[in-house]
């Protein structure tokens, strides 16, 4: 009864060392330290809150990049308005000068009138996901879920791009339409309305100082779109590693194990050798 307890305790002691250089071999072969939830469930459900919380960072950082092209298209459409402003302003200060004739007026009104479409078709213009990059309201614009319990607007309203104050003039202190003013512009250079024109030279500057603030509020959006984007990227790093630290197999732990479990089933093997003959020869007699 002994030798025979003796040899399925060797047995037993074999099987279980086995099991366990199967279990760290395939650790090695699958790269993966957990094979089935039970094998740690702790380490398990950290790797599915984990997993799931990158897949939230995942879609957050996909909204950001959509913010980001939008609130790139926006800031070319801002400089492009500014720089047009300041063509239209040089033209207009050429339509003053007293020698300009009838006919190069109108050659400046015609550049003015292009200049304007321009400025005009951005009311129109759409981002690359077909909304309008500039909303007529702020009910209208679009803002992205760039973290939890945080979205951003990505552009501006058209109120914010195309209205602004006049600061002196006839119009001091109210708010002007920059489409009205640049077609009322071109109306007071056909007509050679010096008045006029040196009301619309004013505003003008008042619409370039306006659109060099909007530019401004452009780019505060930018920067928080910008600053999201890289704490999203830390936040997906460190959840990785720490996933990976759960579940990725430390080599240089599992390998030692390896060899000090063969090392152990040979040993054990030497014992059952032992215990085997013992209980032949008892048999024998």
């Amino acid at each position: 009864m002994t030798t025979m307890f003796g040899i399925n305790s060797s047995i037993s002691s074999m099987l279980s060392t086995d099991s366990a250089i199967a279990s760290y071999q395939n650790q090695v072969n699958t790269k993966k330290k957990i094979q089935q939830p039970s094998d740690d469930p702790v380490a398990s459900q950290q790797i599915d809150t984990l997993r799931r919380s990158l897949s939230g960072n995942t879609a957050y950082q996909k909204n950001v990049s959509t913010a980001t092209a939008v609130s790139d298209q926006s800031n070319a459409a801002l400089s492009d308005i500014s720089t047009q402003l300041s063509s239209i302003q040089n033209k207009l200060q050429q339509a003053m000068n007293g020698t300009s004739s009838s006919s190069t007026r109108d050659i400046l009104a015609k550049e003015i009138s292009t200049a304007t479409d321009q400025i005009d078709s951005y009311k129109t213009t759409t981002d690359t996901n077909g909304n309008s990059l500039f909303p007529a309201n702020s009910s209208q614009l679009i803002t992205y879920p760039i973290g939890d319990s945080r979205s951003v607007a990505a552009t501006l309203t058209q109120s914010q791009v195309f209205n602004f104050t006049a600061s002196s003039g006839s119009s001091a202190g109210s708010t002007v339409d920059l489409s009205t003013l640049l077609q009322n512009t071109q109306t007071a250079i056909k007509n050679n309305d010096s008045s006029a024109m040196g009301d619309a030279l004013n505003q003008i500057q008042d619409a370039i100082s306006h659109m060099s603030d909007a530019q401004g509020q452009q780019s505060v959006l930018a920067t928080q779109i910008s600053d999201q984007d890289n704490r999203l990227a830390n936040q997906a790093l460190t959840m990785k590693t720490t996933k990976s630290s759960y579940e990725e197999v430390d080599y240089k732990e599992v390998l030692p194990e390896i060899v000090a479990s063969q090392t152990q089933l040979e040993a054990q093997q030497d014992v059952f050798s032992v215990v085997a003959k013992s209980s032949l020869f008892d048999k024998l007699g």
